[in-house]
């Protein structure tokens, strides 16, 4: 590959990414709750609030998991993985759509009865 090509793709791959950043970010790593370790893979997926906030949102869920554990992993897509365990639509009134992949039966239900208690609908 040349050198104008690699330099093209390079930034195709950057602008593509910095697109991707305000749709959906996917957190995931381990939380310690006491002496309960629980590995969390959790999704978020904007829409309609505004790029800044929704990437403050995503920083900010994410330094929630370092004071319980280690930082997760944010990965920015274009949209949540398929197939999740339960989606939270509209939780505070707000245009976004919280996605669960590794919960536990106990920890889902829990999550859906938060969702539902914030103004969210949940889908399974």
């Amino acid at each position: 590959m040349n050198k104008k090509a690699s330099v093209l793709l390079a930034a195709l791959m950057c602008a593509a990414a910095a697109n991707a950043a305000d749709k959906a970010c996917l957190l995931e790593g381990s939380l310690k709750i006491g002496k309960q370790v629980t590995e969390i893979k959790d999704c978020m997926q904007n829409g309609g609030v505004k790029t800044e906030q929704f990437l403050e949102t995503c920083k900010g869920i994410a330094k929630m998991g370092a004071a319980m554990g280690a930082p997760p992993k944010i990965t920015y897509l274009d949209a949540c993985p398929a197939s999740p365990q339960g989606v939270c639509d509209g939780m505070f009134g707000q245009p976004v759509q919280s996605y669960y992949y590794k919960r536990d039966p106990k920890d889902l239900a829990d999550t859906k009865a938060s969702c539902l208690a914030q103004g969210g609908k949940w889908k399974s």
